[in-house]
């Protein structure tokens, strides 16, 4: 279950996990799920890694070095609106394809 919203993770293309400095493992259905829960714990710079799901290749990557797509066009679980992936053209098409726009995980980090 996503520890933000409490739903059943059951599209991993969208899913994000975070790992505390004290090893705790969160799970998410939405990177904005992930997002919203450390914004409300107020956990920013606080965690100790990131990780989410590409959204074509559909395996686990480095939260803090993907490349991620913003589009009112994706409808991820939660309404989130962001996919990641692995390879920045990938993303670029994918933005470009869905009028979306490519953020970094500092953008998503600092709106």
């Amino acid at each position: 279950m996503c520890s933000f919203c409490r739903m059943t993770i059951s599209e991993k293309r969208y899913a994000a996990e975070l790992v505390d400095r004290d090893g705790n493992l969160f799970k998410f259905d939405d990177i904005g799920c992930m997002l919203r829960f450390v914004r409300d714990r107020n956990l920013e710079g606080k965690a100790a890694a990131h990780f989410v799901v590409d959204y074509e290749q559909r395996d686990w990557l480095n939260g803090e070095r993907a490349y991620y797509v913003k589009s009112e066009a994706i409808h991820s679980p939660m309404g989130g609106g962001l996919v990641a992936f692995r390879d920045r053209a990938k993303a670029e098409a994918c933005a470009a394809n869905l009028g979306g726009k490519v953020l970094s995980f500092d953008d998503l980090s600092n709106p």
